[in-house]
């Protein structure tokens, strides 16, 4: 038979041995991981958030690794590999129409389209471009989203009107225009700085266009977001502080665009972070907009993407908490 004196003995222990795992899971940093599909500007606030330290500062333990297509950034969202990543809004919204219910846009950071379509001086204007050779990554990317948009305030459908020509990487874009094997590129910073310093032109101005865009977003798997709840939410509120970084600190920036990008021209640097900075949006809040326009380019092969509605794509809880909590009023020192 247990005394009264054992038993508080017992408890006393049992007490004592609680406190020190609590105390101890206190100090051990939450895991993450977390990937980015394109070494530029406008997915630097995942990298600036790693470098600068915002991760640690909210006691998470980021693994950043690169995954170089959106397709293959779902798939491991999907599969369990990634718990969240900074990826271009057509991958995860074109998987959850395909069937991929568990995909879910967490936020959102580039808001609307940039770049531009460059190509040679001969092309006169827009229209010249019907029958040229047009050269984007791949179908489905950014470019092919951008071109499809932009040229169709001209009425002209790239897909028919045009010689698209995929060339696997934006990469290869300076290098088939200087050969002659592309008549034009659609071309972000800082690739179509590039091309004017080659002797190239601006056929068509498409950030000018203003056209809203869920260019790059925040995706996870709805079930992640269950389980993980706190460890996003404290993701969230890092990527936020990486992105007031991003905004306000032009120098330190440059430094983390450059290793990550392996460019080291000054210039070229931070012509695509002022580039990018315009159309970066500090809340990230999801705009449907955005995801609207994704859906009726979808609707042209996929039936079931045009009954979608927008607020289907997205879960606000992240984002909600970044403004009622305060905690982007005390970030950008608003009252």
């Amino acid at each position: 038979m247990i005394t009264l004196r054992k038993a508080l003995a017992i408890f006393v222990i049992v007490f004592v041995v609680s406190v020190g795992s609590v105390r101890e899971g206190w100090g051990q940093s939450q895991t993450l991981t977390a990937f980015y599909t394109a070494p530029v500007a406008s997915m630097s606030p995942m990298w600036i958030a790693k470098e600068a330290g915002f991760f640690k500062k909210q006691g998470l333990d980021v693994k950043l690794v690169f995954i170089a297509s959106g397709p293959t950034g779902t798939t491991s969202l999907l599969a369990g590999e990634t718990d969240v990543g900074i990826i271009g809004g057509f991958a995860p919204i074109r998987a959850i129409v395909g069937g991929s219910k568990d995909l879910v846009i967490i936020g959102q950071s580039k808001t609307r389209m940039t770049g531009n379509i460059v190509g040679k001086k001969e092309i006169a204007n827009v229209q010249d471009l019907k029958g040229k050779r047009l050269g984007i990554d791949r179908i489905g990317s950014n470019p092919d989203m951008f071109a499809q948009a932009s040229l169709s305030r001209f009425q002209i459908d790239p897909l028919k009107d045009l010689q698209y020509v995929q060339l696997g990487n934006i990469g290869q874009g300076i290098p088939a225009l200087k050969a002659g094997s592309i008549d034009a590129l659609v071309a972000g910073a800082p690739h179509d700085l590039f091309a004017l310093r080659l002797g190239f032109k601006v056929i068509l101005d498409i950030t000018a266009l203003k056209i809203p865009f869920a260019v790059t977003v925040l995706a996870s798997a709805r079930n992640t977001v269950e389980r993980k709840q706190q460890e996003l939410t404290k993701f969230m509120r890092a990527y936020a502080e990486a992105m007031h970084y991003f905004l306000t600190n032009p120098e330190g920036t440059a430094q983390v665009v450059s290793k990550y990008t392996k460019v080291e021209d000054r210039e070229l640097v931070n012509y695509a972070i002022q580039f990018e900075a315009n159309a970066m949006d500090r809340t990230l809040q999801v705009e449907p907009k955005g995801i609207e326009l994704i859906l009726g380019l979808i609707g042209k092969t996929v039936p079931q993407a045009a009954s979608a509605k927008a607020e289907d794509f997205y879960d606000t809880r992240f984002t909600a908490d970044l403004k009622d909590s305060g905690f982007l009023k005390r970030l950008w020192g608003e009252k």
